[in-house]
């Protein structure tokens, strides 16, 4: 029966966009054929954000675990379940504001029947693929990780209320909605129940599932229970810019100190993560910041220890990622491009923090009980703060409304002091003191590249 339903649902999507396709028309002007701009079919407007979403899930399957890393790192012990309640916050939001009268872009019964359909397409979509594909859960308890079910209802749910209420009320709806949204997708992973590549695919199924529910509710009511429209004019591109953006992409250590293999360790390619946002003064200038990390997986293959006695007592060992973390501010820039597309760019400077990591060892099964444990801290590192800065450009296509997608490069720079430590003495309780090497100074540079989602403030 489940087999049936969803083929039944995939030939529903067909039908639809096949009708869609053949809907876009071809217009004579001045006895020349000029066909409909590819970015303004409604395919293309629908799938655009679920499609980079999903790129991005593909994209990050290799690096789920060094992003689990991060978080084991940081927030090894978070334990609050926030994300099991505020993904229901945007559909409430939809059905408060109704109760209080405010209109929307369609009735109550409209837009109820447009979510049932986005619902039931999500549903059915998400669990054939858990069921299917039996990725194992970051923390082990089962074999439904993939794709992220809470994720992708939150999505679903914030894209019902964009749609009834960001297209026709505010952007600030769309950006409450989404927000949300994202609070969800990140708590999912911080309670280590999905990995990053989980959230990225539930959220592009849960923006699709809404936008195809519209397609098919649109074909069977049309024009019935609509209200009138409020303000579903195309946005120009000159107006002010202002956004909030949320990316993810790759970073390519340039510093010897992190590259250099006659150490014995060096960095592989690591990943970026960062939220930036800024306010335009104009079409082309504004002000703005950033938080964001890099995080490089180590290499350590050919690390040398000096005691001999490493190799009686362990039989292996590896490196934590060597990260860094900044928050910054400055200028932002913007460029309009004919049929929606800019350049972008900036520069920004504040502090910067690399990450504490440690050399561990693992500890054969004889030495164990002498260690009180599996593993022993050799090395430690503790970084200082300092000053850093970056300079980016990208260029940027609006796709809808409110909400554009970008392609970034960017260069960081930072210096930062270390503070090296080995391990000294191990008491019978089974902790241990560490001494204290010297100071280290690391540089960060490192050129970071991918693909960034925004949400335009006009």
């Amino acid at each position: 029966m489940k087999k049936c339903s969803s083929n039944f649902l995939i030939a529903i999507i067909i039908i639809v966009f096949s009708q869609s396709t053949r809907a876009q028309r071809i217009e004579v002007l001045d006895s020349s054929i000029v066909e409909n701009n590819f970015f303004k079919s409604k395919a293309v407007r629908i799938s655009a954000v679920p499609v980079i979403l999903l790129a991005g899930s593909a994209a990050t399957w290799g690096i789920r675990k060094d992003v689990r890393e991060f978080r084991n790192r940081y927030l090894p012990t978070f334990r609050y379940h926030y994300d099991d309640y505020l993904q229901y916050a945007p559909v409430a939001t939809v059905f408060a504001l109704n109760a209080a009268g405010v209109k929307g872009k369609h009735k109550m019964g409209r837009t109820l029947a447009s979510y049932a359909f986005s619902a039931v397409i999500m549903a059915s979509v998400v669990n054939t693929v858990k069921y299917s594909a039996k990725v194992e859960r970051p923390d082990g308890s089962t074999r439904n990780s993939f794709p992220s079910g809470h994720t992708a209802n939150s999505f679903m749910n914030a894209t019902l209320l964009h749609k009834e209420y960001g297209q026709y009320r505010s952007p600030l709806y769309s950006i409450g909605a989404y927000t949300a949204a994202t609070a969800t997708a990140v708590g999912r992973e911080l309670n280590n129940r999905h990995w990053i590549s989980d959230v990225l695919a539930g959220a592009g199924i849960g923006i699709l599932s809404t936008e195809v529910g519209y397609v098919i509710a649109d074909k069977i009511f049309k024009e019935r229970g609509e209200h009138i429209k409020l303000n579903n004019n195309p946005v120009p591109v000159s107006l002010k810019p202002s956004f909030i953006e949320l990316r993810l992409g790759y970073a390519e250590a340039l510093s010897k100190d992190l590259t250099n293999k006659n150490s014995g360790l060096f960095a592989k390619r690591g990943f970026n993560f960062g939220l930036e946002s800024a306010w335009f003064f104009s079409k082309n200038i504004g002000i703005g910041g950033e938080f964001a990390f890099s995080s490089f997986p180590m290499n350590d293959d050919e690390l040398d220890f000096d005691d001999p006695d490493i190799a009686t007592v362990s039989n292996s060992h590896y490196t934590q990622p060597m990260g860094i973390r900044y928050i910054q501010a400055g200028p932002y820039f913007s460029v309009p491009l004919p049929r929606n597309w800019f350049i972008t760019g900036k520069l920004t400077a504040g502090r910067s923090a690399g990450a504490q990591g440690e050399v561990i060892l693992k500890i054969r099964d004889e030495y164990q009980d002498i260690f009180q444990g599996q593993e022993l801290p050799y090395f430690r590192y503790k970084p200082e703060s300092a000053f850093g800065w970056s300079v980016g450009l990208g260029i940027q296509k609006q796709v809808k409304r409110n909400i554009g997608v970008k392609a970034y490069v960017s260069y960081f720079d930072s210096d930062n002091d270390f503070s090296v430590d080995i391990i000294d003495q191990i008491n019978a309780a089974g902790s241990y003191t560490f001494k204290n090497l010297g100071m280290e100074k690391v540089r960060f540079n490192h050129i970071t590249f991918g693909l960034g989602l925004t949400a335009f403030l006009w």
